[in-house]
């Protein structure tokens, strides 16, 4: 599904990996991780006296296109109204970002001041929205609906801070409220052709079982990527969010038996194993086949 006014499609991506872009041992590390996309935060992860310094280091990583384009760059600045959001604009501008995350939207409205000022600076980026307020839950078709967003970030930790819910159940999982404000961001999403991404949380976030599970039941709700600050949690994001050989197979074959029915005149047919194959299936196949 192609992306508002022909932007730059997302959804193909698998591991997103948020590192503190300020501690020099993990960085260090970064060339060795195969995520397929690198958060450079400007916000949560940077204490208030070290803001300017990571704008300076985030802008170099930007300007030098580390990584040599094998890893896609996600810079977060800082929402507008902070003390720090309007100067992180202002330098991001200056060397022109694919892509930017911005955090605590509320509206549709708050994109257009973010763009607005990417613009008053000569830059034009797509914007990853990330959907961790209340009001954002419930304007979330309007956010994916907008022009310059090609992505959605589900975050539960801060709408369970903004609207005073608690992020767990007694018994570990996420509180069954983020059941619902998943399943309208991924359905927001899936309107709009944007990629969405969840985050990958569990209490014991070294309890790869655990982890590998809840990533599961995030690509079967529909998301299409994974977040993590861990790096162990990538390789499982990328094996989960990739289609195994067997899927691979299946799909081919389906894909093979329904064209050739569709040659025929036929709407439907049935496969090998007596199973109905109706459009639905056809292009479920082909969505594996395209990733």
């Amino acid at each position: 599904m192609p992306t508002p006014h022909g932007r730059r499609s997302y959804r193909s991506i698998r591991s997103i990996l948020e590192t503190p872009i300020m501690d020099d041992h993990k960085w260090g590390k970064l060339p060795n991780i195969d995520a397929d996309m690198i958060f450079l935060d400007l916000e949560d992860s940077v204490a208030p006296g070290s803001k300017a310094a990571a704008r300076e280091r985030v802008v170099q990583a930007l300007r030098d296109r580390i990584f040599d384009g094998e890893k896609l760059l996600l810079p977060r600045v800082n929402h507008i109204e902070s003390e720090w959001g309007r100067d992180d604009i202002a330098a991001l501008a200056a060397v022109r970002p694919d892509v930017v995350a911005y955090p605590k939207i509320r509206s549709a409205a708050c994109v257009d001041t973010v763009v607005n000022e990417f613009r008053r600076h000569g830059a034009d980026p797509d914007i990853f929205a990330i959907i961790e307020t209340a009001q954002s839950v419930l304007e979330v078709r309007e956010i994916a609906a907008h022009p310059s967003v090609i992505g959605l970030m589900s975050g539960p930790a801060d709408i369970s801070l903004d609207a005073g819910i608690e992020l767990y159940e007694p018994n570990g999982e996420l509180n069954s409220i983020f059941e619902t404000t998943k399943a309208l961001t991924v359905l927001a999403g899936a309107a709009y052709g944007l990629a969405v991404t969840d985050i990958a949380y569990a209490r014991d976030i070294r309890d790869f079982d655990e982890i590998r599970r809840r990533i599961e039941s995030s690509r079967r709700k529909g998301f299409t990527t994974m977040t993590t600050f861990y790096p162990p949690h990538v390789d499982i994001i990328n094996e989960v969010f990739s289609p195994r050989e067997a899927e691979v197979a299946a799909a081919t074959a389906l894909v093979d038996t329904y064209e050739k029915a569709l040659a025929d005149g036929k709407a439907a047919v049935l496969s090998d194993a007596g199973t109905p194959i109706l459009i639905h299936e056809y292009e479920k196949a082909r969505l594996v086949l395209g990733r």
